[in-house]
This record gives structure tokens, C-alpha cells and sequence, in this order.
């Protein structure tokens, strides 16, 4: 079955996006959001889970989530303050 129309809401949702305020949104939320997802992926290997169960594939998640949360944590706190920059050049 072919469709030769596409839905309002579909139509709706593509003119929305086409705006160049949509534009910049969305180019921001991939910068933002999008690199969490890249780095899980990459880094812990997260794919698919190795495990079964929703519990076990959540708690899976949750470590992987919490081991970018934390390495990115570690690296905020390694980088100088303001403070710390104005004292050094004073």
C-alpha cells in the first residue's frame, strides 16, 4: 500500500522544521544530546545489552549513563575556575 498523501500532522511537523529557528534547535540538541549517545556506544560498548530482563538491560543503562555522567564530572572539576585564572595572571 502506497500513500500519495502525506498526514497534516506529518506536513505540520516538516513545515515547523524547515524554519530557520527549527534549524538552530535541532543543530544544538545534536551537540548536546546526541554525543552522550556517541560516547556509551564507543566507550562502554553499549549496543545492544548483555543482558535479558527489563530490570537488568535498566540497571545496564544506569551504569553506562552514570560512567559518562561521572567522566564528564571529573573533567569540569580538572579545569580552572575564574577565580583561579584571575589569581594565576594577577
Amino acid at each position: 500500500m502506497a500513500r500519495s498523501e502525506e498526514p497534516a500532522a506529518t506536513r505540520a511537523f516538516k513545515a515547523k522544521m524547515a524554519t530557520e529557528e527549527a534549524k538552530q534547535i535541532y543543530a544544538q540538541r545534536s551537540r548536546i544530546a546526541e554525543f552522550p549517545h556517541a560516547w556509551i556506544k564507543e566507550r562502554c560498548g553499549l549496543r545492544q545489552f548483555r543482558c535479558r530482563g527489563l530490570l537488568k538491560a535498566t540497571l545496564e543503562a544506569t551504569w553506562a549513563a552514570l560512567s559518562y555522567n561521572l567522566t564528564r564530572w571529573f573533567a569540569l572539576k580538572r579545569q580552572p575556575t575564574l577565580d583561579q585564572v584571575a589569581l594565576a595572571s594577577a
